[in-house]
């Protein structure tokens, strides 16, 4: 049996590992399982979306190309008047403090008129080759110039076959306190290609910030972006990023980065003492405050009206950008599928003023793998010792706490892996519980199939939790054998039909069978009436002396409650006898080839069966031997007497329990101390005076045989004294 639950843990241990080395190798980068990877995105989300602070910041502010302002001003783009109209309302008019455009001008105004006006030269000739308009370029650009505007602009990663050349011009980068050596070694994300403003709007713009992101995770959500990005060997910023280096009047960015073993890794960027948690890369998670419309919307025609309120506006940082669907800068993000790209940047802009952005740790990798190796090995071996129930509970609990400590690090701003140490757990737990409720099913099976008939229900289930404690194999232990028989069953029986005899057997067995496995006993066999049974087997038990006495007593308990029911029948009551022993026996699978059974050997089962042969001839129930009684101090005994059994030539000191000693009334405590007193007087040989104090004692108790017996051995004595060396030894020859 322990070779087949080896056989059977061994697989489990080596498929246990091969998915913490699964889930290990995916969290490492050997090979990434998109399984995983959109379960992390999932469980990023939803933390998200469960710990929005839905904190309202009214110094940002989101000047928005609407459908409605799409409606009254007409499509985009406007007239470059228009914008220049617009931002000088927005200073002039409602005095904002700063300006980010999450829009680009590319192209001069007048390119698409000009083509235009090219093609009808082609068929009216007498045209001028000059178009009677002029462009808005110059004047956004001295609209611009008069005021604190970050343009927008925004690089591609890679410049595919076909693509023009960059457009337009890129503003000043950013100053950045660090070796350009240091600066050159990070992975910095580098464009081969950009697309910015007018040279006249750029150069009369106060900076510029990108606002593309080549961070897009592979389900297309905006998780996190670049906060900046190296071109030509130098940093430019993102839009919000640098709407706050010139708002602190350009101060030199401070690197953040942790050296170790030769290498370099950026943790972050610093900006006039606002800090900006990054990864290696320099990419920032999104700090996300609410749905779509958490922050401050005004409308572009309410502002060239008007008619946008002052207290909006006064003071803000605002971003202009477009939340119209037709001018595609709509994101999927974790709080909503469709959000608008300048929300976006007022959450990174929110993230900066407010220090909120979350960061990853650079050591959570290294550690998440330490932590689940760990984790996986504890599982691995321990979880096959477990039962089904405990490894749910466990599991659970692991489950809970590792979800917990997450969402603990969260709120505190740090960002630890989720998926894949949930995955592995659930996995790890999955097959573990499928496999300890396998394979305790086949123990509970194989040792129902050999033990279910001799021990009870109860102890097979324990025998299941410890396969170890049991064998087949023959083996020595201390145990304690019982027997029982039934007194006069035969004389019972003659007045019973045949058909009628096993059913009067099974309603004797029955309850003397219940009595003795509610007492962790194990049924070695029936004897006709007759029952033998043993305790410490299969089953270890150090108590197994005590519990054969308790299992004992409420046999004799069954048998007066079946007796009240065969004399209300008209049958007459039964008795019984009982022996016990307690010692060392050998026990195990024993039989031929043809049939084994699960029994006791040995000179201790021997005198067991004597013991409960001597019953009758001590007219008590029980008699026990002094092993027995020393094993269980907690019961009352009388001693009866020192016998000689058959096959035995040392004698044996042999007791009957009366009871639990707190059970037992004074009087029978008393009456028991009498007889314990002449008994020693007559193993002394003081004859004259036993026979006082067993006269006195019969008197006390008609019905007790053994007072009887010993007055016929002081008057057989006190005729035929006994030798020198007498010890007072009865030699029983009898079964």
């Amino acid at each position: 049996m322990i070779s087949r639950i080896s056989a059977v843990k061994s697989w489990q241990y080596l498929v246990s590992v091969l998915l913490m080395v699964l889930v290990l190798g995916e969290m490492a980068g050997f090979w990434p399982l998109k399984l995983v990877q959109r379960l992390e995105w999932l469980g990023y989300d939803l933390r998200v979306q469960a710990t929005l602070s839905h904190e309202h910041d009214p110094s940002i502010v989101i000047v928005d190309l609407d459908e409605r302002s799409l409606g009254e001003l007409g499509q985009w783009p406007w007239p470059r008047e228009v914008v220049a109209a617009l931002i000088e309302q927005l200073f002039e008019g409602y005095g904002i403090g700063l300006l980010g455009m999450d829009i680009v001008f590319a192209e001069p105004e007048g390119s698409q008129l000009l083509l235009q006006w090219q093609r009808l030269r082609e068929s009216y000739q007498d045209l001028p080759e000059v178009p009677p308009f002029a462009s808005g370029d110059e004047i956004l650009a001295e609209v611009m110039a008069r005021y604190p505007v970050v343009t927008g602009y925004y690089f591609q990663s890679r410049r595919l076959p076909g693509d023009p050349p960059s457009i337009g011009q890129l503003p000043p980068p950013v100053n950045v306190d660090a070796p350009a050596e240091l600066i050159n070694s990070l992975p910095w994300p580098r464009p081969e290609r950009y697309s910015s403003n007018l040279a006249v709007l750029q150069q009369a713009a106060l900076g510029g910030g990108f606002f593309d992101n080549p961070f897009v995770d592979g389900d297309g959500v905006f998780r996190r972006v670049p906060v900046l990005q190296q071109m030509d060997g130098e940093l430019y910023a993102n839009l919000p990023l640098a709407m706050i280096y010139q708002l602190l009047g350009q101060p030199p960015l401070q690197l953040h980065i942790a050296q170790g073993g030769g290498l370099n890794q950026l943790e972050g960027v610093d900006v006039g003492g606002f800090l900006i948690p990054t990864d290696a890369r320099g990419s920032a998670l999104v700090p996300w405050y609410g749905q779509r419309g958490h922050f401050t919307y005004v409308s572009a025609a309410d502002v060239l009206s008007g008619e946008a309120d002052p207290a909006l506006l006064e003071g803000a940082l605002v971003i202009f950008g477009a939340s119209a669907p037709g001018l595609m800068d709509l994101r999927s993000t974790p709080v909503q599928s469709v959000y608008p790209g300048p929300e976006i940047n007022a959450s990174l802009l929110a993230g900066i003023l407010h220090q909120s952005y979350r960061a990853e740790p650079a050591y959570s990798l290294a550690a998440g793998l330490f932590l689940l190796g760990a984790l996986g090995l504890a599982i691995t071996f321990i979880f096959p010792h477990l039962k089904s129930i405990a490894v749910l509970l466990v599991s659970t609990l692991l489950v809970g706490a590792h979800v917990g400590i997450n969402l603990w690090s969260w709120q505190s701003g740090w960002v630890l892996p989720l998926a894949p140490s949930l995955l592995l757990l659930l996995m790890l737990a999955g097959w573990h519980l499928v496999m300890n409720f396998w394979r305790e099913s086949r123990e509970k099976g194989w040792v129902t199939e050999r033990f279910g008939q001799y021990v009870p229900p109860e102890l097979v289930e324990e025998m299941v939790d410890t396969p170890e404690s049991f064998g087949l194999e023959g083996e020595e232990r201390e145990l304690t054998v019982l027997f029982s028989d039934v007194r006069g069953f035969t004389s019972f029986s003659e007045g019973i039909p045949p058909s009628e005899l096993t059913g009067v057997m099974n309603r004797l067995l029955t309850p003397i069978t219940r009595a003795i496995h509610a007492n962790k006993g194990t049924i070695d066999k029936y004897m006709g009436d007759a029952v033998m049974a043993f305790w410490g087997a299969p089953l270890r038990d150090p108590q197994h002396a005590r519990h054969a006495l308790d299992g004992a007593f409420a046999m004799l308990q069954a048998l007066k409650e079946i007796n009240e029911e065969f004399t209300a029948e008209g049958m007459k009551p039964l008795a019984m006898g009982i022996g016990l022993n307690t010692g060392p026996m050998n026990v195990g699978n024993m039989g031929s080839e043809f049939r084994m059974a699960y029994t006791v050997m040995g000179d201790n089962v021997n005198l067991g069966s004597r013991l409960e042969g001597l019953t009758k001839a001590y007219g008590v129930d029980m008699i026990v031997s002094e092993t027995t009684a020393a094993a269980v101090p907690e019961y009352l005994y009388r001693t009866l007497d020192k016998v000689q059994v058959k096959g035995r030539s040392a004698a044996v000191t042999i007791l009957e329990p009366l009871g639990l000693k707190e059970q037992i009334d004074a009087e029978v405590r008393h009456w028991q101390q009498r007889f314990e007193q002449a008994l020693q007087v007559y193993l002394q040989a003081r004859f004259a005076e036993a026979e006082v104090l067993f006269h006195e004692l019969s008197q006390y108790k008609s019905d007790d045989k053994l007072a009887k017996i010993y007055l016929e051995r002081i008057a057989h004595y006190q005729s035929e004294p006994p030798s020198s060396d007498w010890e007072g030894v009865w030699i029983h020859t009898e079964k």
